[in-house]
């Protein structure tokens, strides 16, 4: 026994590891992958200036060119932690180490010491002053910022000199759109970028020595951010920050995560993330309960039957009927049976979709509890299909093969020569044993419990936890995203062990090392 408690002990050790690495790979890919939360916002505005405009006028420009003002962009940044590195964010996500909270600072907040927001707007009023200067003169000069500097529009003079690289931009260029990834990977070899049609090469010291008016931007720029820099000192002794638009905000620091049961809120439900799945989980219970319940109920009978009447007609026959299953995924055949018996081509015996009629919370507390279950079967009936076709071959082919296994034991041969009954020896000596393996997959049963089929759920239209999460993919609703990989971690890491526990205490033969 010592040895398996070491095991089960590594197990568990593995477990926190684990969960570890799988989330912050998910993080990680949530975070690159392009349609972020901040893509969403702005194909959101979009969209809504396009149906308030009638969506009519195509061509460029319009609603096609709004993007989030700035001060929209930061509170999305600083809210989904986009503004930290993948690894600080990720750590801070887990509420393994503190983050900022921002609250803004309205009127009433400035009253608490008049004289030192006196000082404050004073230094907001030069920053601002400095700022606009500076954007005047970057309009002027048409300026672009870059990582590490400036940019500015490439001039005639620029394509002097290097005759044939000149010459080669100038092919491209006469591609147009064609020729515009070809283009941009040539332009940065020499660091320039296209930008519409214009071609911006960083500035150089000596730009800035030739041009008064280069010199005189770069200064304005250099003296607004020392002019920023100045105001966040006068802010961060007494807990506060300012942004670039005027905005000033009461900042704390504090743990709020995975650890301290904090999932973030979802950004389709307006609600926490984990209330929602709450909502929806003892749906997928409920259903995973019922196929679960349902496999065993068919397919152990039916594998034993097999067993027993190995190679007959029967087993023959069946056999088909069980590959053809395992050929079918489980929503195809609830698709077939919605077409079938649903109403649409056929006969109208089974529900279209839904976990409920939309009035059975109404007949439920009028006291009508005989509708209200067998309105619920009725709803049961298509998607256990589903559930039951999908586990059908496997669990059917596994009992018959794990009961011939036992059948050519030794110790039912033993069994048999000592005169016991063909249906004890087979009843209670060889099936007993024949349902280890089926036994001990239970733990990996709570997996699908809480995920669910998401493709059966489609199908038939059951708000549960697979099309819980199939929506979020699609919405990018990042919180509900997290919250069910981190849950679905935990339960199949759990349900792994379960089944190892259950192998060990149910078949004396298994000893872990």
């Amino acid at each position: 026994m010592h040895g398996m408690t070491t095991y089960f002990l590594r197990r568990l050790l593995l477990v926190p590891v684990t969960f570890l690495v799988i989330t912050f790979l998910g993080y990680t890919v949530l975070r690159i992958a392009p349609g972020g939360p901040i893509e969403q916002a702005e194909r959101q505005l979009r969209a809504a200036a396009m149906g308030e405009g009638g969506g009519g006028g195509g061509g460029f420009g319009g609603a096609e060119g709004m993007a989030l003002d700035e001060k929209a962009r930061e509170e999305l940044l600083i809210y989904y932690n986009l503004d930290q590195p993948i690894p600080i964010a990720y750590l801070q996500w887990l509420g393994a180490i503190p983050k900022k909270t921002r609250v803004s600072v309205g009127q009433e907040g400035r009253q608490t010491d008049p004289p030192y927001w006196i000082e404050i707007d004073a230094a907001w009023t030069n920053y601002r002053d400095l700022r606009d200067r500076w954007e005047d003169r970057q309009r002027q000069l048409k300026l672009r910022v870059i990582p590490g500097g400036l940019s500015r529009p490439l001039s005639t003079s620029d394509r002097s000199g290097d005759d044939e690289f000149w010459a080669r931009v100038s092919d491209l260029e006469a591609l147009a759109f064609p020729g515009r990834p070809q283009l941009e990977e040539l332009l940065a070899t020499r660091d320039m970028e296209l930008v519409g049609l214009t071609i911006f090469l960083p500035i150089s010291a000596q730009d800035i020595i030739r041009d008064e008016a280069l010199a005189a931007a770069v200064q304005a720029r250099e003296m607004a951010a020392a002019a920023f820099d100045d105001l966040q000192s006068l802010l961060a002794p007494r807990g506060y920050e300012a942004n670039r638009i005027g905005t000033f905000y009461a900042v704390s620091r504090g743990y709020s995560g995975i650890l301290q049961g904090d999932f973030g809120k979802s950004t389709t439900y307006s609600k926490p993330a984990l209330d929602v799945i709450v909502s929806k989980f003892p749906i997928s219970v409920y259903f995973g309960l019922i196929g679960y319940l349902a496999s065993w109920i068919v397919c152990v009978p039916l594998g034993v039957f097999k067993a027993i009447h190995h190679r007959s007609t029967f087993d023959t026959a069946s056999s088909i009927l069980v590959f053809l299953g395992y050929a079918t995924p489980g929503f195809v055949a609830s698709l077939l049976l919605l077409l079938v018996f649903g109403g649409g081509s056929f006969w109208n015996l089974v529900p279209l979709g839904g976990f409920r009629s939309e009035g059975w919370d109404q007949w439920w507390a009028n006291g009508e509890y005989l509708r209200c279950i067998g309105d619920q079967l009725h709803h049961t009936l298509v998607p256990i299909f589903g559930y039951l076709v999908g586990s059908f071959a496997s669990m059917t082919v596994l009992m018959k093969n794990s009961l011939l296994e036992n059948l050519g034991a030794d110790y039912v041969r033993t069994a048999f020569a000592k005169g016991l009954p063909e249906k004890r020896v087979i009843f209670i000596h060889a099936l007993r044993n024949s349902l280890i393996p089926i036994t001990a997959g239970i733990g990996h049963f709570l997996g699908l419990l809480f995920a669910g089929s998401f493709l059966i759920e489609k199908v038939c239209n059951i708000p549960g936890m697979g099309l819980l999460g199939l929506d979020a993919i699609l919405q990018r609703d990042y919180p509900i995203i997290l919250a069910t990989l981190v849950i679905g971690v935990l339960i199949r890491l759990s349900g792994n062990i379960f089944s190892d526990l259950i192998w060990a205490l149910i078949d004396p033969r298994v000893r872990f090392r």
